[in-house]
């Protein structure tokens, strides 16, 4: 087994995120252009209601309105990481926190401390 510095939590996160922009999509085209799609069709989903929430709220409430809004986009990207040559199943649910931490920051004009 190779021993990473970084736990395995955040190495899957950091390679989840890099899969879904395309860094590593020349190791499986397919699969990365899946979970790319997949990704897409999340944060579109998270911007969608962030933007209707944040109307009407606080930004930060708008932030988690949106990602429990968008459960059903999440779980198709986790499903599509663990499809994927780099990760298992076990390494996108493990990710799951910082992808959404990353999310989440990202909606409200933050870094994400991961």
């Amino acid at each position: 087994m190779i021993s990473h510095p970084f736990p395995k939590p955040l190495l899957a996160a950091g390679l989840a995120i890099a899969l879904a922009t395309g860094l590593l999509a020349a190791a499986s085209p397919v699969k990365a252009g899946e979970a790319g799609t997949r990704y897409a069709s999340w944060h579109g989903c998270l911007d969608r209601h962030f933007g209707l929430q944040a109307t009407i709220g606080s930004r930060p409430l708008a932030a988690d309105a949106a990602i429990g809004a968008c459960r059903e986009p999440e779980r198709a990207y986790l499903s599509a990481l663990a499809a994927s040559p780099l990760l298992d199943a076990d390494d996108a649910q493990q990710a799951r926190a910082a992808l959404v931490a990353q999310a989440r920051a990202r909606l409200l004009g933050r870094r994400a401390a991961l």
